[in-house]
């Protein structure tokens, strides 16, 4: 079977807007409309799960030689909790862990980063280029 996307995936490797991908790809063999349907008195809502196979093949068709493409990776979603902070450590220091980090000022540099990703959309971040410099509080 293959994976999977949500509207927001494809609009990011397309790097387009989130209703073009609704517009070409809703009415495809292979979509999954997970929404609900259209009345008189609310407008259409629409969840689309877009098939892996389906955006390579229309890619693969707009331009003219096959196009394999990449899953984005997703941040993982966590419900609101009052123990949100505590998670957070837990992940970084997991993360530094894994790439054998102790150097204190890159998990400063870490922080300060994430603290300015949060003042950006996060349809955004994947724009974002950091440049290696010293950063100041």
């Amino acid at each position: 079977m293959s994976t999977l996307l949500t509207v927001k995936d494809v609009a990011q490797i397309m790097r387009c807007s989130e209703d073009k991908v609704i517009r070409v790809f809703a009415p495809m063999d292979g979509v999954i409309d997970l929404g609900k349907p259209e009345n008189l008195s609310r407008r259409r809502y629409r969840v689309l799960r877009i098939p892996k196979q389906v955006v390579e093949r229309y890619l693969t068709k707009r331009a003219g030689r096959s196009v394999e493409i990449e899953i984005p990776e997703r941040a993982e979603r966590r419900r609101r909790s009052s123990r949100w902070e505590h998670r957070a450590i837990l992940n970084l220091a997991k993360a530094a862990v894994q790439n054998e980090c102790k150097d204190r000022n890159i998990l400063r540099r870490i922080a300060v980063r994430a603290r300015t990703l949060t003042l950006v959309p996060e349809s955004l971040w994947s724009e974002i280029e950091w440049f290696e410099c010293d950063e100041e509080e």
